[in-house]
């Protein structure tokens, strides 16, 4: 028995041996056939990409967990490795992540909106948190973003309106109506005809206004609980500036 349990030890160091041998083998070959091994993994791939993509796809869906749990294990474990290592990636390769985070962009545009939207969704009183619990570092980020890229935000600003302006002037009649108990009071000036046009349309079935006749009716402190006292007071004092001009 105790010859036995020599020779077992025997081979376990010969197997340790052998390793050890094996792996300085492998990798003084590596470091003399780096280019040579290189060129065979790019061929290889470049030949069996779809495959090699399918066969990763699939061991992916079948260990889906597994990963996860694996991924999770190995990122708590070289945490601030793979941080120095992003960083000083990124900071060797600013153009090159640059053009690829904005071809990413272009090419996954919706599906990162749509990502984006519901990580907000689900996620709202923890990025809540997050903003109290950091409220001077957001604000300082967001204020340096701003200076560096001021010229691209008032472009992108402008290319949006423009993209958009009918679906942004509902949004914020829709707002006007719920903040005032569902009156309309338009946001932009008096003196522009469209926006007394506009609040007159609103207000018109609040009244019970069906034509222009039943205009009559309306008192004066109606109009005010419409919230429509800047217009009175607008119009009485064009009327006045007129009368005493025409006095002179």
């Amino acid at each position: 028995m105790i010859f036995v349990a020599f020779k077992d030890d025997d081979n376990i160091n010969d197997d340790k041996l052998n390793k050890d041998r094996m792996k300085e083998y492998y990798q003084k070959y590596y470091l003399e056939n780096k280019e040579k091994i290189k060129d065979s993994h790019q061929k290889y791939y470049i030949q069996n990409k779809e495959k090699m993509k399918e066969s990763n796809r699939e061991y992916r869906n079948q260990n889906k967990e597994k990963m996860k749990e694996y991924l999770k294990e190995y990122y708590l474990q070289n945490k601030e490795k793979k941080k120095d290592y992003h960083q000083e990636y990124r900071e060797q390769n600013k153009e090159k992540v640059k053009e690829s985070n904005r071809l990413y962009y272009l090419q996954n545009k919706d599906k990162k909106k749509t990502y984006k939207r519901a990580y907000r969704s689900q996620n709202k009183d923890k990025m809540k948190i997050y903003y109290l619990q950091n409220k001077d570092k957001v604000k300082e980020y967001k204020k340096e973003y701003y200076l560096q890229n001021k010229d691209k935000i008032k472009n992108f600003h402008r290319e949006y309106y423009l993209e958009n302006k009918d679906k942004i002037k509902q949004l914020i009649v829709k707002k006007n109506i719920e903040r005032n108990n569902g009156i309309y009071i338009p946001s932009n000036s008096w003196k522009n005809d469209d926006s007394v046009k506009e609040y007159f349309e609103r207000t018109a079935p609040l009244l019970h206004i069906n034509e222009l006749s039943d205009w009559y009716r309306i008192s004066l402190p109606q109009i005010i609980e419409m919230k429509g006292i800047d217009l009175i007071t607008y119009y009485f004092l064009i009327r006045i500036s007129f009368l005493s001009f025409s006095l002179f």
